[in-house]
């Protein structure tokens, strides 16, 4: 190799081993009054001693800070981290400001996240009509001596069932806010109810009707279905289930007039208290937060690859219970796989208690060095509430050959370059090693006096991006991988406050959808045209 190209490749690898030891997660959309949770990544965790707790206006604070260990694919490497997570809910709509933190490393470094911003948006709305074919004479036209208040509040009201009050963490609860009515009334939800500690999932359209007839002591009654939630505990302790109101207009014939009377009345359910127990205590060190029953099958589609091209394993885990709270099963991969983060696309049938179907995580790698390598079994592991009993998945091991790329072998086979010898070649490898620390010297002397890098770069990355569109993949790969550039850019150039601000959020966007079930071919566009206008910007 010569010399230029080897202190090029030192070089190189010296700006590509910087990452950011801090990142925030937050979704970009929230419901006003739902909570949700604000995570930080900590990627060095050896070196971690604190953070500056978060500050932010019109969110209430419900949980926090929570401390998880876990791992992390890292510039293409697994890696160990912290995550520290704090459970808040919006107060009020519009636009909330989450500001900087400051994590404190060893060796008095410090590292300040950006400042990031989240969409509150209001609750949904959904009215009702109860317009009851069994209501007595004396309910719709009552005397004029009778307790109206009484009336309305023995024959329209809500009731909030829950199939259990003792779970398990993560264990799948069922919530239904069902409307019972024997008057003539129209009802719409004012306020939906806080579901503080829990991670949400409808199982039906709040937009479409879902009436019944029901029998009580003998009085029959019209029933709605307002909300049918499945809840899965994200903490311990007894958490709440908060009331849900109505607006309500009732309408009475006048027994002296005769003519039509129409009354307002808020109604509310009656809170629920959940108590939420801890799991077992030794957990095995591959679990990852599944609660529920599950199989796990692994595949690895092409055994043999060449040198640098992309291979995959994929990894589909079936059965009921929390899919939308567990993390990729455990993977420990060859040394020299570089392996990018797990595409995950779910099959879920929400109405299902609890959810059942497949979510896949598809891990794409490739490998620099030929030879015949062994991917060791994969483990999941996963609380079975039936049994009360953690249970632990492996599948089997998978050899894998990579071989050499198209010419390598050509190469392999010339004759050894005349004279070099081993100690030559480590001489010509502190001597490069030197050059790509005075080249770095330079390289941020001139960053201080911003000197722009040269022009092809903006092409290349205008290129980069345009590629990365021609080809047509699916959103859920299209996001990732389009993380992946933004995060190049993001360590190799000089960016301003904003477009740092702007680029982060991109990737916090990309990230939910790679996890959401959504329909995200809008939102997809809506990145293109973001990053599209951020690399236009940016002064390579």
């Amino acid at each position: 190799m010569k010399k230029p190209v080897l202190v090029l490749v030192f070089f190189l690898a010296f700006l590509s081993s910087y990452t950011q030891r801090v990142q925030t997660i937050v979704p970009g959309q929230v419901i006003i009054g739902n909570a949700f949770q604000i995570q930080y990544i900590i990627n060095d965790p050896g070196a971690f001693i604190s953070l500056s707790p978060p500050q932010f206006d019109n969110l209430k604070l419900i949980s926090g800070p929570n401390y998880y260990k876990g791992n992390s694919l890292v510039n293409g490497k697994t890696q160990a981290i912290q995550n520290i997570t704090y459970t808040v809910v919006p107060l009020k709509g519009g636009t909330v400001k989450i500001y900087s933190v400051t994590a404190s490393f060893k060796k008095d470094e410090v590292e300040n996240t950006e400042e990031v911003s989240i969409d509150v948006l209001p609750q949904p709305k959904a009215s009702f009509n109860a317009l009851s074919t069994y209501t007595d004479i004396n309910l719709y036209a009552p005397s004029s001596k009778a307790n109206i208040d009484k009336l309305i509040e023995a024959n329209l009201f809500i009731k909030t069932e829950v199939d259990k009050r003792v779970c398990f963490l993560g264990e799948a609860i069922t919530a239904t806010f069902k409307l019972y009515s024997r008057l003539q009334s129209t009802s719409e939800v004012i306020n939906a109810p806080s579901l503080y500690g829990f991670s949400v999932m409808d199982m039906l359209n709040i937009n479409e009707a879902h009436q019944a007839v029901e029998a009580i002591n003998g009085k029959i009654f019209n029933t709605s279905v307002l909300r049918k939630l499945q809840l899965y505990p994200a903490q311990t302790g007894k958490l709440t289930i908060d009331q849900m109101q109505l607006s309500n207009s009732v309408e009475f014939n006048d027994s002296l007039t005769g003519k039509k009377v129409k009354l307002q009345k808020i109604i509310a359910s009656n809170p629920v208290d959940i108590m939420v127990e801890s799991l077992p205590s030794k957990q095995p060190a591959e679990y990852t937060g599944a609660v529920g029953r599950f199989t796990m099958h692994v595949e690895l589609p092409n055994t043999l690859i060449a040198v640098n091209t992309p291979g995959k394993l994929q990894v589909t885990i079936a059965g009921k219970g929390n899919f939308i709270q567990f993390a990729p099963p455990v993977i420990t991969w060859p040394g020299d796989f570089d392996v990018f983060d797990p595409l995950v696309s779910d099959q879920l049938n929400k109405s299902s208690y609890p959810t059942e179907g497949s979510r896949i995580f598809i891990f794409n790698f490739t490998s620099d060095q030929p030879g015949s390598f062994v991917i060791p079994p994969v483990f999941f592991s996963f609380f079975d509430v039936y049994s009360g009993q953690y249970k632990k998945l492996s599948s089997d091991s998978f050899r894998l050959e990579v071989t050499a790329a198209v010419g390598a072998e050509k190469n392999r086979n010339e004759s050894p370059i005349p004279g070099v010898t081993k100690k030559s070649w480590i001489f010509l490898t502190a001597v490069a090693v030197l050059l790509a620390v005075m080249a770095t010297f330079f390289w941020k002397r001139k960053k201080a006096k911003n000197t722009r890098t040269p022009a092809i770069e903006k092409t290349n990355y205008t290129q980069r991006f345009t590629i990365l569109l021609s080809r047509q993949l699916p959103d859920k790969q299209f996001c990732s991988e389009l993380q992946v550039l933004l995060g190049t850019v993001y360590k190799e150039y000089d960016l301003t406050q904003e477009q740092k601000r702007e680029l982060q959020e991109i990737k916090n966007d990309c990230q939910l959808l790679v996890y959401s079930d959504m329909h995200t071919e809008s939102k997809k566009e809506e990145l293109q045209k973001r990053t599209g206008d951020l690399l236009s910007q940016i002064r390579f």
